[in-house]
């Protein structure tokens, strides 16, 4: 059994962080890794820590950074956080936020005051595209749409036959944050 020692292994780590850029992603039976070219360091690989639930994967040696968390240069205790590329990283506006697509700072999922905001008008909804948006024209291929509202058309209306009957529409469940423990004392538990 050999040991490294402490000084090759901690030659490349300052303060646990590790600056690198972008190599290639790869996708194993469970979770990602990422293959990285380093910055005066060796070129290494680590598990992706999906920051939020988002990710993205780029191609081949893109110009992006790559930072990796490290206790150590063992590359099992190494996570990686991604960055979209500097110059692509989208300016947002004073009470905004959201997520962006990595290479293009104006197709984002906005968060703001009013609404959350789609900017791209194409966009789909399901594996087949079960609401798509495409431009300025909307298609549905739902086997069923229910509507719990008096339907305004302004211009016309096509269809090959016309039943009249009603279906309610079930409940929808409020997905309400989590209730907050109340703190007593000073002693930091509840």
């Amino acid at each position: 059994m050999s040991f490294t020692k402490y000084r090759e292994r901690s030659n490349d780590v300052q303060d646990g962080i590790e600056r690198h850029v972008y190599g290639k992603m790869e996708y194993p039976e469970a979770g990602a890794i990422i293959k990285v070219r380093g910055t005066d360091t060796n070129d290494e690989e680590a598990a992706v820590l999906y920051v939020g639930g988002t990710s993205f994967s780029l191609k081949e040696n893109s110009n992006t950074e790559v930072f990796l968390l490290s206790s150590s240069s063992d590359t099992m205790l190494k996570i990686a956080v991604m960055t979209p590329p500097k110059d692509k990283q989208r300016r947002w506006k004073e009470s905004t936020g959201g997520i962006q697509h990595p290479t293009d700072p104006e197709h984002v999922l906005e968060f703001n005051d009013t609404r959350a905001h789609i900017t791209k008008d194409h966009f789909a909804v399901g594996p087949k595209g079960m609401f798509e948006v495409k431009g300025d024209t909307i298609y549905m291929r739902a086997r069923k749409v229910v509507m719990q509202a008096e339907l305004i058309v302004n211009e016309i209306i096509k269809t090959p036959k016309i039943v009249a009957d009603k279906e309610e529409i079930p409940a929808m469940t409020n997905p309400a944050q989590q209730a907050s423990k109340s703190q007593s004392g000073g002693s930091g538990t509840a």
